[in-house]
């Protein structure tokens, strides 16, 4: 079994990669640490880059077509991991999934129509509707208090009101940014209400494969709604290619299947570049369930690592009081009043633990600062670049995306550098 160096440190800067080298420009200031964009700092596995080099090394770059293994190995991929079983008519290939989440909307939609989503939600979904000149509904998640801390869940009274002249949802299964699984029966209830209203559900499963819980296509769980569902798929976030362009689609519906693909021929934008179809081909393999394991403990270990750090270090003590009076004597009788206090403890920076991938939604709506003041304390106080909250939209107020798919050396900067900023600011 093959070992697998998560803490090897990459100097990305000067590569062309968006997280590194554009921070700057988009934050408009030096020194932060990039912890923002959803891809790793982790050497995608050798034993794809090694089948790249020998692939360029043939000498000819040219036009590229999508091999039986392509196929192959997604259908085993899907069944092995997930028991779906899905046959190759069924498969469709596009470069990237807010591509294909693009497409899909101008191929099932026209301009006006009501297109449904869960904020706050990966932000390219509203992007994407308004560019297809849909009109965006809401349909807000609310945070609840688990066993495990806190959650998003789905408020499914306020989703049968919404979802009312809905043509379309877009789903984010999981959720990204809360890394929320969505269970058998939450997905049966999305589908239920979905069919009783023909709705068309698209299904961005990109973070499928980092579950830690196990996940359930959406396409799975009703046969009916699985004939008006297109599911997207990639190993882009799973194995750290997202530079490489590859990702697919389902529709387990022959006439929904043959409409989009048919789309899609139409201007060739399912035709791959040269390499576009390896990274299913070899990802999708007893070598990819290896490393995927290895990372997924990994990841697993960051997360833990913040978790403790942010109960460690950003525990506050507070006396409540409740108004109430207490009247005590002293010894020489003479009487005196108190207000009964009860004393507790208050975490003022937290986290929606996650439940896949590697990204962790900071919750510090405990500080009391507005957005921008929140902006303004991890950016200019703490020296990092993480997500603003707020682009996901409703619900992402006094939040901040954080990406931990990092060396442990970079997650220990990264907290050290929001304990130093919180101490200097409150004055510890």
């Amino acid at each position: 079994m093959a070992k697998y160096n998560f803490n090897k440190e990459l100097n990305r800067k000067g590569t062309s990669c968006i997280k590194w080298d554009m921070t700057e420009t988009i934050w408009g200031k030096k020194n932060l640490l990039p912890m923002w964009i959803a891809d790793m700092d982790f050497a995608t596995p050798k034993f794809f880059t090694d089948a790249l080099i020998k692939r360029v090394d043939g000498g000819v770059l040219g036009y590229g077509c999508r091999p039986q293994k392509w196929y192959d190995s997604i259908i085993a991929w899907f069944k092995d991991r997930y028991n779906w079983t899905i046959t190759k008519d069924q498969l469709g290939f596009v470069p990237g999934i807010v591509v294909g989440i693009a497409h899909a909307l101008r191929c099932f939609t026209k301009p006006g129509d009501k297109v449904l989503i869960f904020p706050p939600v990966y932000f390219p979904f509203a992007n994407q509707i308004a560019y297809a000149k849909c009109k965006q509904v809401d349909c807000p998640l609310v945070i609840m208090e688990t066993k495990d801390g806190e959650d998003f869940e789905i408020d499914f009274k306020l989703l049968e009101k919404k979802i009312k002249g809905c043509k379309a949802m877009i789903l984010c299964n999981p959720h990204n940014p809360g890394g929320r699984v969505w269970s058998r029966a939450e997905l049966q209830k999305i589908a239920k209400i979905c069919l009783e209203n023909n709705v068309f559900v698209i299904s961005d499963e990109i973070h499928c494969d980092l579950s830690f819980k196990g996940h359930i296509p959406f396409a799975t769980v009703n046969a009916k709604q699985a004939k008006n569902t297109i599911t997207f798929h990639a190993p882009s976030k799973t194995f750290n290619c997202a530079g490489v362009g590859a990702s697919e689609w389902v529709a387990t519906d022959k006439a929904l299947h043959d409409k989009f693909a048919t789309y899609l021929r139409g201007g060739e934008f399912d035709a791959g570049h040269y390499d576009s179809f390896m990274p299913s081909s070899i990802f999708y393999s007893e070598k990819g369930k290896e490393w995927l394991s290895q990372a997924m403990d990994y990841i697993k270990g960051n997360i833990d690592y913040v978790e403790k750090f942010l109960k460690d270090n950003f525990t506050a003590q507070t006396i409540e009081l409740s108004g109430k009076k207490i009247r005590t004597e002293t010894s020489d009788g003479v009487a005196e009043e108190y207000a009964e206090a009860k004393i507790g403890t208050t975490q003022l920076i937290k986290m929606i633990r996650p439940q896949a991938s590697f990204l962790i939604f900071l919750d510090f709506r405990n500080l009391g600062l507005s957005q921008k003041e929140l902006v303004d304390f991890v950016v200019d106080k703490a020296h990092l670049a993480l997500n603003d909250g707020a682009m996901f939209g409703a619900g992402g107020e006094g939040f901040m995306r954080l990406n931990v798919g990092c060396p442990r050396k970079t997650m220990e900067r990264a907290m050290g550098q929001l304990k130093a900023a919180f101490c200097k600011k409150y004055k510890l």
